[in-house]
């Protein structure tokens, strides 16, 4: 199961005025709390070598609790011909496919699978170590828009592959030594009461493929996420097991 991420942009309106953000780090994780999430909008943009394409929206609802997010439900308008409804919780999936063939009566097939966090790309927000390691390496702080209701400051920076390594090994994952020092590129636009409205990141990935194609090196990626309604009432539960079937046995 290959899960393509990705969201509508909206637009900000122009601040009327300086927008003083109070700690990220601290509003995020009371946020985290059992039977409370957050809606997302989310659009990523992948280069493989022959430009940027644009991925279509993923949109849904975030789950916390004890401090940590719990699991997500998203509609993946890239996947399939009407999208895909994707629950993930407990590192297992469940996946809605109204295009897709299945034994009578099995609406649902499911697997294993990481959920993800409460991320934009490589950043994680709900991780209070790599979310201070991002926000240690901001250059630019200036007003901005208006998200989700409430002007934002937005805070702009660039961190690199091995400050992340520092604060999160299981970041690291196939990419070298040699590559440390490539950078992701951030914006995160915080409102007043320290809640991240909106998070944007650029970065590069070696092509490690011995057999690759691709000339560049490299695979590109952007990721552009919109928070709001924090603190909405979330219920997420898996489907029924009667309507739905285990991916190993389709």
């Amino acid at each position: 199961m290959v899960l393509a991420l990705a969201g509508p942009l909206l637009q900000g309106a122009p601040a009327s005025g300086s927008a003083t953000a109070g700690d990220p780090i601290t509003a995020i994780q009371r946020q985290l709390v059992k039977g409370h999430g957050v809606r997302i909008t989310r659009v990523n943009t992948f280069n493989a070598g022959d430009g940027w394409e644009r991925f279509k929206p993923t949109k849904g609802v975030v789950g916390f609790g004890d401090g940590t997010v719990k699991a997500t439900d998203l509609w993946h308008m890239q996947l399939g011909k009407t999208g895909t409804r994707i629950i993930c919780m407990g590192g297992r999936v469940w996946e809605y496919n109204p295009q897709a063939k299945r034994p009578h009566g099995k609406i649902w097939s499911t697997g294993k699978w990481p959920c993800d966090g409460l991320q934009t790309g490589l950043l994680r927000l709900d991780k209070p170590a790599e979310f201070a390691a991002v926000l240690a390496t901001t250059t630019t702080t200036k007003a901005a828009g208006i998200y989700d209701g409430s002007p934002t400051t937005l805070h702009e920076g660039s961190i690199s592959f091995r400050q992340l390594w520092d604060v999160g090994a299981n970041l690291r994952g196939d990419i070298k030594d040699e590559h440390g020092e490539w950078a992701i590129d951030w914006r995160l636009w915080i409102g007043k009461d320290g809640l991240v409205r909106r998070a944007w990141s650029k970065w590069r990935q070696p092509d490690l493929l011995e057999d690759s194609t691709y000339v560049q090196g490299w695979y590109g990626f952007v990721a552009d996420v919109r928070y709001s309604d924090w603190g909405t009432k979330v219920t997420i539960k898996p489907p029924p097991a009667a309507r739905t079937i285990d991916l190993d046995k389709m």
